[in-house]
């Protein structure tokens, strides 16, 4: 299954921006490196402003390291900010800790990556669980990572203004859309089972992933999402 490339604009600054976010999440690798050559040729002929990356990278510690390698080429170019997903952990911290040290490649679960813009705006990217660290009521954007949209809390998203995430993987099986936008019968399960949702001010946009642990999809590409920020 190709990957196919979701488009998503978010509106932060009345139109006066141009910002290109693509949203990676859930690759899932084991050993083989198909999925990361096609994704590495639509980054560079795409050229984002920057790349996000939301969890569950690898199933393997072969995976891993074909992760790695991936993250050390395409940050000769572009800038990468990431969190862990609940399968990166599996395997302990020597190996997740492989994901670390990489130069222009900012894992943000304990910390802040402030990007600036071509056209001057600042973004501050963090995790969920480090997001009461963020700046407030300073004019700055503020974008949380999260892998997993079940575990947000509403209460907790003053100051928020734009949510990544995946885990869900569009629940696999999409026979039908729901009236509120939500895939069926994912959303049986999941309160987030769908593209996106606007919670207050915040912006909410789910990728359904780029592989699974269980290989099989209906109605349900493999994706990444492309978003721009005007």
């Amino acid at each position: 299954m190709p990957i196919t490339e979701r488009h998503e604009t978010v509106t932060l600054h009345a139109g006066n921006e141009n910002l290109s976010i693509f949203h990676i999440s859930d690759i899932h690798l084991c050993c083989s490196m198909a999925i990361l050559d096609e994704l590495k040729t639509l980054i560079f002929n795409t050229n984002p402003d920057l790349i996000v990356a939301t969890g569950d990278y690898y199933d393997s510690a072969k995976g891993v390291r074909n992760f790695r390698n991936f993250l050390s080429e395409i940050c000769k170019t572009h800038s990468v900010v990431l969190i862990k997903g609940n399968h990166d952990n599996m395997y302990g911290s020597k190996i997740s800790n492989l994901l670390s040290g990489i130069e222009n490649c900012f894992l943000v679960e304990t910390s802040i990556y402030r990007y600036q813009s071509k056209k001057g705006y600042i973004y501050n990217i963090t995790s969920w669980k480090h997001k009461h660290n963020l700046p407030r009521n300073t004019g700055e954007k503020n974008i949380v990572l999260i892998h997993n949209p079940e575990k947000i809390k509403t209460a907790e998203l003053t100051g928020i203004d734009l949510i990544l995430a995946g885990h869900l993987h569009g629940g696999q099986i999409i026979l039908c859309r729901t009236s509120n936008n939500s895939y069926f019968p994912g959303c049986m399960f999941y309160n987030y089972c769908t593209d996106r949702k606007q919670i207050g001010s915040t912006t909410l946009i789910i990728s359904k992933g780029l592989g699974d642990l269980l290989p099989f999809r209906i109605n349900c590409p493999k994706e990444i999402v492309r978003i721009t920020i005007n």
